[in-house]
């Protein structure tokens, strides 16, 4: 099985995320930035973006937007997954190695290493679990509980 840790954080992550009112995903603190419905409409996208558009060459296929609720972001964030998760089980191994055409970003960042399918992947879920990270940040911040991870 490839990436068999890809899911892990998100059997946590969704039922904690299903459990929180409105309000939370919205909710800001002076000391930092981002919501958790940021976090994850980003999280979402970004998945979408590298593997449709940089991967595959396709046009993304999410439609999220700063009016979308919590239930629409947590709809896409599981949409995006399984749609990855189906094209995983369609990939050989020897797939993998593919290189990959990286954008030019204007930050100047570039890949840490030859860009292939492989490291396409790893980015996404390494990505992941950076932002879901910051979950736990907001939610002590808010004075919630914080997801079990």
């Amino acid at each position: 099985m490839l990436f068999p840790y890809r899911n892990d954080l998100r059997k946590t992550l969704i039922p904690y995320l299903r459990t929180l009112d409105e309000a939370f995903w919205f909710k800001t603190s002076d000391f930092y930035p981002n919501n958790v419905a940021w976090i994850i409409s980003h999280l979402s996208s970004s998945e979408d973006y590298w593997v449709n558009e940089i991967g595959l060459k396709n046009p993304c296929i999410l439609n999220l937007h700063d009016d979308c609720s919590p239930k629409e972001i947590l709809d896409s964030y599981i949409q995006i997954r399984n749609y990855t998760d189906d094209i995983l089980h369609t990939l050989d191994e020897s797939q993998l190695n593919e290189i990959v055409e990286v954008p030019k970003f204007s930050d100047g960042w570039t890949p840490p290493s030859v860009p292939t399918l492989n490291w396409l992947f790893h980015h996404v879920y390494s990505h992941e679990a950076y932002h879901v990270g910051q979950i736990s940040v907001i939610a002590h911040l808010s004075g919630l509980p914080k997801p079990l991870f």
